[in-house]
């Protein structure tokens, strides 16, 4: 190779590498960082949301839009100031200075520290008192600092007006906040300015009772609403005169109440040094993020008594940069003192109702795109978080849980996957009454059923019903008949499979869910079914598939009957409220009665338990709505500040005659919610005896919620224990006597629950 060949080969390797270097990626951030910055945000974003008031009735603030133009600047953030700036972005939607990631100020130099400390006070030659404070941490011995004030106070019944100077050069600090507000009402300067009593605005903030639906109703009475805190009163010393008072303040100043309560009544004024905030006038909240991130958001705001609201300075003037401070601003403000009026503007007043929050479902995303996949993950993160009342009973890192989810949502290559990462996610929450339900997972499940009902019985899956005796004959199928696979599919995986995307309390529960889908499939298709049957034979079976093989309840024949030995049996399954007047009548001179709750009742408990004690206004049941007032410590942790609505539900009162022997109450699995609440009713009443096994251990009404896709969640929403405070959530009613079917014993028709507790009221044991 020639010199120039060489010398060529050189040049071009050259500026390969260079291309190669100026092409080359900026480091990527970590996975485990990135998904911890994720997770902040979801904490800063679920906090705005329900507590902000702004979103209350701010109907042009899209919060899910400026999160998901947020998701794409977090996740490519390679530092923190670039995580910042992702997470300010989301909070400028809101156009609310008091809400802000917080600005670190260690590095910014307060201006050099003056012989006097301040409050300090002068008097112009035209009687103007003029009080500065400039520099809040000369107010860190409030002690001292109240003195001073109090000393600056007593030249008020010789002053023309005051101006307070409260324009700062550096932000307070934390601990620096609030120190004027504590200086103001220790010293009582402003007692000695008023002739009448004044009053410092109210402030409002966000409450929520129970998570309101998004779909359908609830028993619940769920609601959102604004709480408002009254403002303090100002009242006059005895011989105090009116005496004008301008607030000269800027940006980063703490502005008193009492300056918002002179310019309400129009005897004073508020002039901003380019503009003002009522950022260190209302309540605030910290929200902890990642990278050692903070944000602060603001949950009240300023009420006064005309039902306006928020700060509006009178007059605003241009930031000057005169370091002697004899500036435009305070020769405005001096101005405006020697001939004072009040140039109060037109305000408009606050919306008076809180809108609950919405949440739109997004349905046309049939497969959302990443930034509403993550959406999905960060609602069923704060709704949970905020508003299920059984949280400390999850067992689960709920934190954890999110960060676990988001990957896995970004991961779904499709809309089944997103569905199914969404259900696996909300299977955390251990609850019977959360359902994940979309047009794709009824697809996923099985649309509708075929006309048999299956129970997991000793462990095995069996037709424990025929639903359609016309669908089914000629199908061989029997009642007893284990199923061993469906559609091809081994029944145990299938069962498997389908667990671990629904929710569930207890096992017995989710086991009975899973039963449920076992033969689902397609409108008008056939359930292709290996079946063992009683003589142990195997044999494949083809069954139809139709909407209206619906049912309701497994049991046939008489609602309400007699037993022999003087029993009587009533299916509260099928028993209306209009017929329990006639069942009481039908046993009035029977032994006992068995109630037979292995399904879901029609409201009948408040008509019958009544009528099972002497007592009127029978303590029954002890409920726990959650009570939200603000979001938590900072890291979010709501634990620290929860409040619930506790009260008693009492048996109603009733004047009709009552039933005073023995009662039984059947249940299992299927026993679930108002059918338990029913058990708690019969307990409190006349300590009904439970026969049978565990029931799902859900209870408290249901709640619902969207997300993306087109997608409905629901969950429990208030708690509910027996009376005595004892659990029921993800433990259930416990039978007395335990008593569970058999195969054998479903093969013979027989019902064996029902029989031990005929047995137990014959024998007593």
């Amino acid at each position: 190779m020639t010199k120039k060949l060489v010398l060529v080969f050189w040049l071009v390797a050259a500026v390969f590498v260079a291309g190669s270097i100026l092409r080359a990626e900026p480091p990527q951030t970590p996975e485990p960082e990135r998904i911890e910055r994720l997770a902040g945000a979801c904490r800063l974003w679920g906090a705005v949301k329900y507590f902000h008031p702004y979103l209350a009735y701010r109907e042009d603030i899209d919060w899910d839009a400026a999160l998901v133009a947020a998701i794409p600047k977090i996740n490519a953030a390679r530092n923190t100031e670039e995580y910042t700036a992702a997470v300010q972005s989301m909070l400028d939607a809101l156009g609310d200075p008091a809400t802000h990631v917080l600005a670190k100020h260690s590095a910014v130099q307060a201006p050099q520290q003056a012989k006097e400390r301040q409050p300090v006070f002068s008097v112009t030659k035209d009687g103007i008192l003029v009080v500065t404070i400039n520099r809040y941490a000369d107010l860190s011995d409030f002690e001292a600092a109240a003195e001073k004030m109090a000393a600056a106070a007593k030249e008020i019944p010789k002053a023309k007006a005051v101006v307070f100077d409260f324009r700062v050069a550096v932000p307070p600090s934390e601990d620096e906040q609030g120190s004027i507000g504590y200086v103001f009402r220790e010293s009582g300067i402003a007692t000695l300015m008023t002739s009448i009593d004044l009053r410092t605005p109210a402030e409002r903030r966000r409450m929520h009772e129970g998570f309101t639906p998004q779909e359908g109703t609830t028993s619940g009475g769920y609601f959102s609403a604004f709480y408002t805190k009254d403002g303090e009163r100002i009242e006059p010393e005895r011989g105090a005169k009116d005496v004008p008072a301008v607030f000269l303040v800027n940006a980063d100043s703490e502005i008193p109440s009492e300056a918002l309560a002179f310019q309400a009544a129009g005897k004073g004024a508020i002039i901003a040094e380019g503009s003002a905030s009522d950022t260190l006038s209302v309540t605030t909240h910290k929200v902890q993020l990642a990278d050692g991130v903070e944000a602060v958001i603001r949950l009240g705001e300023l009420v006064n008594e005309d039902g306006t609201g928020g700060l509006q300075p009178d007059f605003v003037v241009p930031v000057s940069t005169d370091s002697s401070r004899q500036n435009r601003a305070l020769q405005e403000a001096l101005a405006l003192a020697g001939n004072f009026h009040s140039a109060r503007t037109a305000r408009k007043p606050l919306p008076a109702r809180a809108v609950p929050p919405t949440e739109k479902s997004y349905s046309e995303m049939t497969y959302p795109a990443l930034e509403y996949r993550v959406l999905g993950a960060f609602r069923i993160w704060t709704v949970i978080h905020y508003f299920f009342p059984y949280a400390e009973l999850m067992g689960e890192d709920w934190d954890g849980v999110l960060k676990e989810f988001i990957p896995r949502l970004e991961k779904a290559g499709n809309a089944l996957e997103f569905n199914l990462a969404l259900s696996e996610m909300m299977t955390r929450i251990h609850d019977s009454h959360g359902f994940v339900w979309s047009a794709v997972l009824r697809d996923y499940f099985g649309a509708v059923p075929a006309p048999v009902s299956v129970r997991i019985i000793e462990g095995l899956p069996v037709i424990t019903a025929l639903t359609n005796e016309k669908a089914i004959r000629g199908r061989g199928v029997a009642v007893g008949d284990i199923v061993l696979s469906v559609d091809g599919e081994d029944a145990g995986q299938r069962l498997t499979r389908f667990s671990k995307y629904l929710v569930a309390s207890t096992p017995q529960s989710l086991m009975y869910k899973a039963a449920s889908f076992l033969l689902r499939g397609p409108e008008n298709s056939e359930a292709r079914l290996t079946l063992r049957d009683r003589n142990n034979r195997v044999k494949n079976v083809k069954l139809p598939r139709k909407s209206d093989f619906r049912i309701f309840s497994e049991r046939s024949g008489e609602v309400v009957k007699l037993l022999p030995g003087n029993i009587g049996y009533a299916d509260l399954g099928r028993l209306t409220v209009n017929e329990v007047d006639s069942m009481f009548e039908k046993f009035k001179d029977t032994k006992a009665i068995i109630f037979d709750m292995r399904g879901y009742p029609n409201g009948t408990a408040w008509a019958i338990a009544p009528r099972l004690t002497e007592k009127n206004g029978v303590a029954a049941a002890l409920f726990h709505c959650p009570v939200l007032m603000s979001p938590g410590d900072a890291s979010g942790d709501i634990t620290t500040q929860s409040l619930f609505h506790t009260f008693t539900q009492a048996l109603p009162r009733t004047d009709k005659w009552r039933y005073k022997r023995k009662t039984v109450m059947l249940i299992d699995e299927r026993t679930v919610s108002q059918a338990e609440h029913t058990g708690l009713f019969f307990e409190a009443a006349n300590g009904t005896t439970f026969i049978g096994s565990p029931t799902a251990g859900a209870n408290g009404d249901v709640t619902s919620f969207h997300v993306p896709g087109g997608i409905d969640i629901m969950f429990t929403g208030q708690a509910v224990q027996h009376i005595d405070g004892r659990q029921l959530q993800r433990v259930g009613l416990v039978p007395h006597v335990e008593v569970r079917p058999t195969i054998k014993g479903i093969r013979e028709e027989r019902d064996e629950v029902l029989e031990r507790a005929v047995s137990y009221l014959k024998d007593g044991k």
